[in-house]
């Protein structure tokens, strides 16, 4: 199976729309997660900060709060020594309970020579021990400022462990320079409370000197070890600034980078550090990440997913509207140009015909001859078989150039442009002639046929595609009306006879608008007893200028125009209203044409005129052709069910003037067989058509049927039709189609036994 998506660069080139979606969601779906991402990282980063802000304030509190219990408790020593002036009882004062506290390791009395004269650590008396070379001796001895020093991390020689010294200078009796009270600090008491405090992260604290010597460092994450000198960092530089803030540092030790808090401890030479390792800072923003992408990665699937179904409808779409559009241009049978194709052709060719020295062009139409016979014999099957077979045959006979094409059922249309002279369009229709009369083997048949050609020539036969398929038409009627298997020119007086049934077309509408139409009533007389058995109902048109029309002229072109559907119904319902009001013993025919049963709901419309007349369905009787069986077959047989459904009765007339069928007479249980008049006029001529007359009389009777014999104008063919055993006649002999008025006169004085006696005397 084809994964459409392989070839999304083209599909995106030529902006298919699931494809340009699909994208869009997809980028909009990943800039959502970097977004997100940006704005996780960024959260976190305020985060941190406002936590290493708020831990690095706390932590200078704590500080303040520690060197200030440490000064409380120098101060106190200081202020002893001093007020026991001349009596230098240091030891009672540094093992005073009031110094002893978590914070101070040691507190200590250093003379002004430097010698540690008392301490509360070790033994008693301590012995003494130069101090002399301390920091936080000398920077007393150097300096008249009653300040606070607060030492480098140093061991001491006493307790001989790492403090950080806190000393003030104190004054002797005669007020100069008397010494330094010292008290140690355990640098790790400054911190580690904070080890134990959870940050959300590993958080690195330290205490720094204004000088960039480390006094204390702490927490969880590690951080700059006690002592360590930072004077040469970019910490220190900062602190330098003097300014407190936070920033971003590169540990070379630890081959990452860290958030780095300061602040400046207040009134102090020390500043507090607080750092976390970015990595850290960023841990849960990347894990948040890492969930988001994987889950961008499902819904990026899923939307390919969706665009290749998409794309699939796409092509399947595309597929069908190709198949639409191949079906629309092309007959699906043959494979030929159909109708719309060939009339887009001709107007494009009639267009260029109107131009200066245009070349000359034809239309022929094609039509083959008795194809209606091989489907109805041999099966659709066949039929459909032979027609791709012809136009195979066709399509193999013609010059590049030219549009073949099938109209629909057997009709062939062939466009011939730039045609040399009639000579060359004669050859072309010999050459198209000869090819469909040689043998067709379809299947296990061998069928012959023929094809008939009407051929039009523009300008001279119309300048118009219209006209030229008009004149085409006209052309091939007259073929199929004399010699089938050739070929005609249009000529003009063939346009006569169209411009004569389009004017009759247009007083035909007008006639029935105008209620101009009627009915007139021919008796069928039944031979045994003389009494009429019913009327047949024939439609009659007296036009104003020309007088009686023909009904086999002004029927066709109803047919063809599709009026018959309004004459049909109007004369079903004069005649059933007129029926209603004759004795019930009388039957009322009624003839259908073939292209009502083509028509909307044939059998709803009678029904319904059954039911607005109140005739009794019994009564009436429906004629068709036999033709229209052999052009129709089970289409029409299926109506035919139908009516005969709804109680009325069906005639078959015409009978034995068409290809007769009696498998429609077995598969369909007709009432009645008229015999056509052409076999009873013949009555007296040979015995030929007595015996056909015989023979369908047999047949209807074996199979339960009336028969009617039509076009009885002599006693002797009335009773010859008598001696045959037919049932009813009809004729000039008992009646002519009579006006509805006569008709009912002629129902009044109708005197059975004379009719009987003349049977008889015949």
């Amino acid at each position: 199976m084809a994964v459409y998506l392989k070839q999304f660069p083209r599909f995106l080139a030529e902006r298919r729309g699931p494809v340009i979606l699909g994208t869009i969601v997809v980028v909009l779906l990943w800039l959502g997660v970097g977004a997100k991402h940006v704005n996780d990282l960024r959260g976190a980063l305020q985060d941190s900060e406002r936590t290493t802000h708020n831990f690095a304030m706390v932590f200078e509190e704590n500080v303040l709060r520690s060197i200030g219990e440490i000064d409380k408790a120098l101060l106190y020593m200081r202020r002893s020594i001093e007020s026991r002036a001349g009596r230098e009882d240091f030891g009672t004062i540094v093992n005073t309970t009031d110094l002893l506290s978590e914070i101070i390791v040691q507190v200590a009395i250093i003379g002004r020579d430097g010698v540690m004269r008392a301490t509360n650590v070790g033994p008693q008396p301590p012995p003494a021990t130069d101090l002399s070379d301390r920091d936080h001796f000398r920077t007393h001895v150097e300096s008249p400022d009653d300040a606070l020093y607060i030492s480098r991390p140093v061991i001491g020689r006493a307790s001989g462990r790492v403090s950080v010294q806190v000393s003030r200078r104190f004054l002797g009796p005669d007020g100069r320079f008397g010494g330094v009270v010292v008290a140690s600090l355990n640098p790790s008491h400054l911190t580690q409370f904070y080890d134990k405090i959870d940050l959300g992260s590993p958080a690195a604290i330290s205490l720094i000197g204004s000088d960039g010597v480390v006094r204390s460092s702490g927490g969880v994450g590690g951080g700059f070890g006690v002592g360590a000198d930072l004077s040469r960092t970019e910490t220190f530089q900062k602190i330098r600034s003097g300014r407190s803030g936070t920033f971003t540092l590169a540990m070379p030790d630890e081959g990452q980078h860290r958030m780095v808090t300061i602040r400046k401890v207040r009134d102090q030479p020390l500043w507090v550090s607080v750092s976390v390792p970015e990595v850290e800072i960023y841990k849960d923003a990347q894990s948040a990440l890492r969930i988001d992408a994987i889950v961008a990665a499902i819904l990026t699937l899923l939307v390919g997913i969706a665009v290749e179904k998409l794309l699939r409808i796409e092509a399947k779409r595309s597929e069908a509207e190709a198949r639409v559009a191949r079906l629309a241009s092309l007959d699906p049978l043959t494979d030929l140009p159909n109708r719309r194709v060939f009339r887009a052709s001709l107007e494009a060719e009639a267009a260029r015909g109107n131009l200066p020295d245009a070349a000359p062009y034809a239309v022929m139409f094609l039509d083959l001859d008795r194809f209606k016979l091989v489907n109805d014999t041999l099966g659709h099957k066949i039929g459909d078989d032979l027609l791709q077979a012809v136009g195979e045959r066709l399509a193999a006979a013609l010059a590049p150039g030219q549009v073949l094409a099938r109209l629909g059922g057997d009709e062939f249309a062939l466009l011939v442009p730039g045609l040399g002279d009639r000579a060359a369009l004669e050859a072309l229709a010999e050459r198209i002639a000869e090819a469909v009369l040689a043998p067709f083997e379809i299947g296990s048949h061998q069928i012959r046929s023929s094809v008939s050609i009407g051929i039009a020539v523009a300008p001279g036969d119309g300048g118009t595609a219209d006209d030229l398929l008009i004149a085409a038409d006209l052309a091939l009627y007259a073929v199929k009306a004399g010699k089938r298997g050739t070929f005609l020119f249009y000529d003009r007086q063939m346009s006569v006879g169209l411009e004569d049934r389009r004017q009759i077309e247009a007083d035909l509408r007008r006639a029935i608008e105008r209620n101009e139409l009627e009915l007139h009533y021919q008796p069928s007389v039944i031979l045994k007893t003389g009494e009429i058995a019913g009327f047949e109902a024939l439609a009659r048109w007296r036009h104003p200028a020309r007088g009686n029309v023909p009904p086999a002229t002004f029927i066709s072109i109803a047919e063809e125009c599709g009026l018959i559907h309004a004459i049909g119904e109007w004369s079903l319902t004069e005649a059933c209203r007129r029926a209603a009001t004759w004795p019930d013993r009388l039957k009322i025919a009624v003839n259908l044409s073939p292209v009502q049963f083509a028509g909307p709901d044939l059998v709803g419309m009678v029904r319904g005129v059954l039911e607005a007349t109140g005739l009794p369905a019994h009564r009436l009787e429906l004629e068709i052709t036999e033709q229209m069986l052999l052009d129709s077959g089970e289409a029409t047989l299926a109506i035919l069910r139908d009516l005969k459904a709804l109680g009325l009765h069906i005639a078959m007339d015409d009978f034995g003037t068409g290809y007769s069928s009696l498998n429609y007479l077995r598969s369909f249980p007709f009432d009645r067989i008229k015999v056509d008049r052409s076999f009873v006029t013949g009555l007296g001529s040979g015995a030929q058509n007595a015996a056909i007359i015989r023979a369908v009389i047999d047949i209807a009777r074996a199979l339960g049927m009336r028969t009617t014999a039509e076009g009885v104008e002599t006693a002797d063919q009335q009773h010859v039709l008598s001696l045959l055993g037919c049932d009813e006649v009809q004729g000039y002999l008992f009646s002519r189609p009579v006006p509805a008025e006569e008709a009912q006169a002629l129902i009044t004085r109708w005197r059975p036994e004379e009719r009987r006696a003349a049977t008889r005397a015949a």
